[in-house]
């Protein structure tokens, strides 16, 4: 019963939160998470339902002993209360830290440990009641009140971390000075050349270059002006390249801004093709 309720308390918040972090989002969680998992129209009802399942799932399998405690039924109960719980308490904390400190602000671990904290209090008092309600062996076997909320905390914050660095990697921010700005048709200005970084792409014209928030391939379509896709990563303006150095295994792209950009062994070919190289 003892080896149960040490393992219990905290695992059970993590892995409701790696099921159901993003459901007090909202809409603001729709747009984060990849389209895949939108299997409802409603986020709320989407990682509702995941916690439901997942909580049935576990008080069928009975992990750490809790198969010992109650019946299947009991048991099913506890896990998808316990969940809910969770989706409740750590979603809020998440939503509530990126809100205090946006995401680049160099205060968002910090203010998200003090969130994480703070919800693990509510998790771990909902949680440990119900358990010793359901099995009073529990309360006079299991362990106290300090015990239990650092297994709860420890747990639950390391998902909450583990969302918040997939948020955050999908909401990254502009950086090194450049400006963010929604998509136009087609690009303005003159287009030297699009680099993709992540989900945004960097378009470098003779002024400088900024961010735009689109695929690199809708990018391409949208420049006025002759070119080559001469990397995954790179598109190419013919009228920007200055000088061609290194050899077809290594060879990179010298651009009138003073970029140098690389060039793909697949892609020489091609280059060699529209005339870019000398014969």
């Amino acid at each position: 019963m003892r080896e149960w309720a040490n393992g219990f308390a905290g695992w059970r918040a993590g892995f409701a939160l790696a099921f159901g972090s993003g459901k007090s989002t909202g809409m603001a969680a729709h747009q984060t998470f990849p389209k895949w998992m939108s299997f409802t129209r409603s986020p709320a009802l989407r990682w509702t339902a995941c916690a439901v399942a997942a909580g049935v799932v576990m008080g069928a399998l009975g992990p750490f002993g809790s198969y010992a405690n109650g019946g299947l039924l009991v048991r099913c109960a506890y896990w998808v209360a316990a969940m809910l719980v969770a989706q409740v308490v750590y979603g809020a904390a998440l939503l509530s830290a990126m809100r205090i400190a946006p995401v680049g602000s160099p205060a968002r671990w910090p203010v998200l440990v003090v969130a994480g904290l703070l919800a693990s209090a509510p998790e771990a008092l909902a949680t440990r009641t119900l358990a010793f309600r359901l099995w009073p062996a529990l309360a006079r076997n299991g362990p106290d009140w300090p015990m239990w909320f650092a297994q709860t905390a420890t747990i639950g914050m390391i998902a909450t971390a583990g969302v918040a660095l997939i948020v955050w990697r999908k909401t990254a921010p502009v950086h090194d000075g450049a400006t963010s700005r929604a998509p136009v048709e087609p690009l303005a200005g003159d287009v030297l050349a699009l680099q993709m970084e992540d989900h945004y792409v960097r378009v470098h014209t003779p002024a400088g270059s900024e961010l735009i928030l689109m695929p690199l391939g809708q990018a391409i379509e949208r420049v006025r002006a002759e070119g080559l896709r001469t990397h995954r990563s790179w598109w190419i303006a013919r009228h920007a390249v200055v000088a061609i150095d290194g050899s077809p295994r290594a060879m990179r792209l010298r651009l009138s801004n003073g970029v140098v950009a690389p060039v793909a062994r697949s892609a020489v070919v091609h280059l060699k093709a529209a005339g870019w190289l000398s014969p």
